[in-house]
């Protein structure tokens, strides 16, 4: 059986097995509200202890507010459908909608739009004063 599971260990695999096993006794609908409800969970434990003690730095400064909204479980089972499909978390998607909303952007947008400003801004700088590698790794001499 644990064959079928390569990337689990022995206790997973198992695990893995007893919750397909229960699973299979339901349609695909209470399947999937089950699931969600489970993975809801994780996500709401997750989101309790801070990833960082000082907070997560955005482009617009630290990330510090939380945002917490009650939807109806259809919404919310195709919702977290999405962002499977989308390989991303509940979390990280609400936060695309806010700033969506707010600026116009996703924050994953901000995100890389800081990074090339960031990029260019060393450019320029580099430009001006020239290279500014420390010689312990090749940099300039002198």
């Amino acid at each position: 059986m644990a064959d079928h599971l390569p990337n689990l260990s022995a206790i997973e695999a198992d695990a893995a097995h007893k919750i397909l096993d229960i699973l299979s006794a339901l349609d695909d609908g209470q399947v999937q509200r089950v699931l969600s409800h489970v993975q809801a969970n994780f996500d709401a434990h997750a989101n309790e202890a801070p990833a960082f003690a000082r907070g997560i730095a955005g482009p617009l400064g630290k990330l510090n507010c939380e945002i917490k909204a009650r939807i109806d479980e259809h919404t919310h089972t195709l919702f977290l459908q999405q962002c499977a499909m989308r390989g991303t978390d509940a979390s990280s998607a609400v936060r695309d909608c806010v700033y969506a909303l707010v600026h116009g952007k996703t924050y994953q947008q901000m995100v890389v739009e800081k990074i090339n400003h960031d990029a260019k801004r060393i450019d320029v700088l580099g430009k001006l004063i020239g290279p500014f590698c420390a010689t312990e790794f090749g940099g300039h001499h002198g």
